[in-house]
């Protein structure tokens, strides 16, 4: 018998999640959010219900839709920028500075686009969506290796300062390590509720009294107002032709859609006839397509018309650190990317629910602290995307904050380009140009001539978690579906 729905994601919880829900009748889009749910509790660093998150559907008929539940600045301007900010260095990605605390808490936006993309295109009942990570919660799971890895490195600047995330993180007075027993009881009860009121319980009940009590005695800025009047968008994609095959990326006021369409249009306009003229095309247009993005999408608001811009003349900073990626795609045709993050946290622990950092992230406020304007979204460089080619959809995405686009721009290129498999494509040797203090650096993994355009030479031994984790999905037009996980990271994939 053939199989009916793929998946693919971060964890391998979250690939369980969407077989158990592809068993009680869900399609591609249901399996994708329950595994997107199931990273709050199995990624709790990468992933929470009090983060920010872009969902990318294509539909049986052909339609493309975004949804938008980026972080949104606070409706309260504070007259003294910077309030409730405590700015912290961190031993991770070769050292950075980012602000934690109440103050970069931006408002959260993920559960309510998981929600709208279940209202539009979900089978099956919400709250069996929420069920496997409910009892996943409660469940004593192993501690994963890249959550112990983030923990390891950020445990004393970071979650040691805040009573509850040093209780959770830290249960025994020492941080946890991979495979220890994890357990969430408070995350399974915010859960529970979500799942018997919907996205009210955390926007509008119980569980935003206790966010904002949290946060406003730490002097932070979300309020009441801020959540109950947070909306999930729905956008049109951002859209490129690139190597026969039609890509719909995430549109602005995100900036990584963008920054992917520029890039892929740029590569397609250029020789890539042998390794090292390939490898030369897609450092230049990475590094053209980000430049523009530092020159030109400083403000959020701004992104669609200056790229409009790029595309008329078109022949990083680092972002989100903490994001995760799943992917599914059905028989009749669905195809659903979601991507997620929870920034580098703010250390607060609410009701279960890691807070994320938004407001705190120098890359992500590129007009400066507090300075978005009221409500607005803010910076991201996530790009889930949905890629047509000849006879197959493809739902596919990555975490790795700048390195996001230079990784869904090279699996497209072996899926377009190459005709590789969704396996070979996601597995295959990856480059990114680093914009480093030092000079623009060149990383690059096995088996590309990384050594011979140019660049100040970063060389891996073997594939790294550096270069993202794309995750990916298929279905062709009679129906064969298809999945795979990037095999840099702990996720999995299955066909059910």
């Amino acid at each position: 018998m053939s199989a009916r729905l793929g998946v693919a994601a971060g964890n391998k919880l979250g690939t369980e999640a969407a077989k158990r829900i592809a068993a009680q009748g869900g399609n591609a889009v249901d399996a994708c959010l329950a595994s997107g749910m199931m990273a709050w509790v199995a990624e709790p660093f990468f992933a929470t219900a009090g983060g920010s998150g872009f969902i990318m559907v294509g539909t049986p008929d052909g339609v493309v839709e975004a949804i938008d539940g980026n972080n949104a600045m606070p409706l309260e301007v504070p007259q003294q920028p910077g309030r409730g900010i405590e700015r912290v260095h961190l031993e991770y990605s070769d050292g950075m500075e980012t602000g934690i605390s109440a103050g970069s808490i931006g408002v959260p936006g993920i559960l309510g686009a998981v929600h709208k993309a279940w209202e539009r295109h979900g089978a099956i009942e919400w709250a069996a969506l929420l069920q496997p990570a409910i009892e996943a919660a409660r469940a004593r799971i192993p501690f994963p290796r890249t959550s112990a890895y983030y923990l390891s490195v950020t445990y004393k600047e970071i979650w040691s300062a805040f009573t509850e995330a040093d209780r959770l993180f830290a249960p025994g007075g020492t941080p946890l390590r991979e495979g220890d027993e994890f357990v969430q009881p408070a995350l399974a009860e915010s859960l529970t509720q979500i799942a018997e009121k919907g996205p009210e319980a955390f926007y509008s009940g119980d569980i935003a009294d206790a966010m904002v009590q949290e946060v406003q005695a730490l002097d932070g800025l979300l309020s009441r107002r801020d959540l109950a009047s947070y909306r999930a968008e729905i956008r049109t994609p951002v859209t490129t032709e690139a190597f026969g095959w039609r890509i719909f990326a995430n549109p602005p006021p995100a900036v990584g859609g963008v920054v992917l369409a520029h890039m892929l249009a740029l590569i397609a306009a250029a020789d890539i006839g042998e390794p090292v003229a390939r490898l030369r095309a897609i450092v230049e247009a990475q590094r053209a397509a980000t430049g523009y993005r530092r020159e030109q999408y400083l403000d959020p608001g701004n992104i669609a018309a200056a790229f409009a811009e790029a595309q008329g003349t078109a022949s990083g900073r680092k972002g989100p650190a903490s994001t995760t990626h799943t992917s599914a795609a059905d028989a009749d045709g669905y195809a659903c990317s979601l991507t997620e993050s929870a920034g580098y946290g703010s250390g607060l622990v609410v009701r279960g629910m890691v807070m994320n950092n938004t407001l705190g992230e120098e890359e992500l406020n590129p007009l400066g602290v507090h300075a978005l304007p009221p409500g607005s979204r803010c910076h991201s460089n996530m790009a889930p995307t949905i890629a047509t080619g000849p006879d197959v959809t493809v739902a596919i995405g990555s975490p790795g904050a700048d390195r996001i686009v230079s990784a869904v721009t090279q699996a497209i290129m072996r899926l377009a380009v190459d005709g590789e498999s969704l396996a070979e494509a996601v597995a295959a040797p990856r480059a990114h140009l680093d914009p480093r203090p030092e000079g623009e650096t060149l990383c690059y993994e096995p088996g590309l001539p990384g050594d011979a355009i140019g660049y100040r030479a970063r060389p891996y031994d073997e594939l790294h978690m550096y270069f993202g984790a794309v995750q990916a999905a298929s279905v062709t037009s009679d129906g064969v579906v298809d999945a795979a996980h990037d095999p840099r990271r702990s996720g999995g994939s299955a066909l059910v």
